[in-house]
């Protein structure tokens, strides 16, 4: 199948920046993406924890670099061998993910131990729906970090061993164990 999302006869996505070279894009992305998360960072942006808000948080992140910025994928894709949620169903099963976290109160009021194992929930979960066709670390990254902070946890990514985090990430999305996951996210957090 072909996917729609790259340039043809490339392997590299389609762009606002009309690069065709993937490691050029990814180079650009970087400094783009990055210089956004540092702005989301330090203000809030406005919404709900719902699928909106989620995907409010990616179109602020790629807006600059993809036209399909903020919207769920419309192909299915994998990494590692591993398949991630089907774009056919990716509105409801997020949003039924970010509903459950509503029903936990948004992760306010929890012991420090009980609000690292919801979060490695949450973050699994969303890893596992994978909703846009690129950039969903960096959107839950950057989504969780706001939801954490409102709850009164501050989320160093900076002290994720990435390593680590994509040995777990594939462990949680064969399995749906959070245990391993909560040991890798445990470091990143820390009482506001």
């Amino acid at each position: 199948m072909i996917d729609p999302y790259l340039w043809p006869g490339t392997d590299c996505l389609r762009n606002k920046l009309d690069l065709t070279d993937p490691d050029l894009l990814a180079e650009f992305e970087d400094r783009i993406v990055s210089s956004r998360d540092v702005e989301l960072a330090r203000e809030t942006l406005p919404g709900e924890y719902n699928l909106q808000h989620f995907q409010r948080f990616h179109w602020w992140l790629f807006r600059d670099v993809y036209e399909w910025a903020g919207q769920a994928r419309t192909v299915d894709i994998s990494k590692g061998g591993s398949r991630f949620g089907s774009w056919r169903y990716l509105d409801e099963e997020v949003s039924a993910v970010l509903e459950k976290l509503a029903s936990d109160h948004w992760l306010i009021g929890l012991a420090r131990p009980v609000f690292v194992d919801k979060l490695a929930f949450y973050y699994g979960e969303l890893n596992a729906r994978h909703m846009f066709r690129e950039g969903n670390g960096r959107t839950q990254r950057a989504f969780l970090r706001q939801l954490s902070a409102a709850a009164g946890w501050r989320l160093d990514w900076s002290a994720l061993n990435k390593d680590d985090n994509i040995v777990v990430s594939q462990h949680n999305l064969l399995t749906a164990d959070c245990g391993q996951l909560a040991e890798v996210l445990d470091p990143v957090i820390t009482r506001i």
